[in-house]
């Protein structure tokens, strides 16, 4: 990339940032969906986390997979990009759910203790229990775009087609 005027610089600042996340979908044999309970917050959620600056969605999802769970899983199909607004302090965010396939029960999964403080396999009922409405609303969506092979694209909440 060429190197940019004062000028560009400037205009770039300016420009509105939003913060984007990538995650994993990962399964069992039963078809529940491995979730990670985080020790910073209320909740589950999936495996994954910000995307750093620089680094590709896939490529965030792939790491944190890695540094969450002690797992090296290639990430399969684009399952999903959803937009969501939020009012300050969470602000606009982007998230991208990739395929993470199943996950065999002899799986040697190792918890990054810094953040979280379990995991499990949870089935389709109990995800608003789990993720609260906007959280199971994605999840529900990207194993739709699963089983239809498919990806979906949300906007708070609302599917676009």
């Amino acid at each position: 990339m060429e190197s940019l005027s004062p000028v560009s610089r400037e205009y770039f600042r300016t420009l509105p940032r939003r913060r984007v996340a990538a995650g994993l979908v990962i399964r069992d044999d039963e078809g529940r969906v491995l979730v990670v309970k985080p020790n910073y917050k209320e909740g589950w959620l999936l495996p994954g986390g910000t995307v750093d600056p620089g680094e590709a969605p896939r490529t965030a999802a792939r790491r944190e997979g890695r540094e969450e769970l002690g797992l090296d899983i290639e990430p399969g199909a684009l399952l999903l990009i959803a937009h969501s607004a939020f009012p300050d302090p969470i602000g606009d965010g982007l998230s991208f759910l990739y395929d993470g396939g199943l996950l065999p029960a002899s799986a040697p999964v190792r918890l990054q203790e810094e953040e979280l403080t379990e995991w499990k396999f949870l089935a389709v009922e109990d995800f608003e229990s789990h993720f609260g409405e906007h959280g199971a609303q994605h999840v529900r969506a990207a194993l739709t775009g699963l089983a239809e092979k498919r990806t979906l694209e949300l906007e708070d909440g609302v599917e676009l087609l």
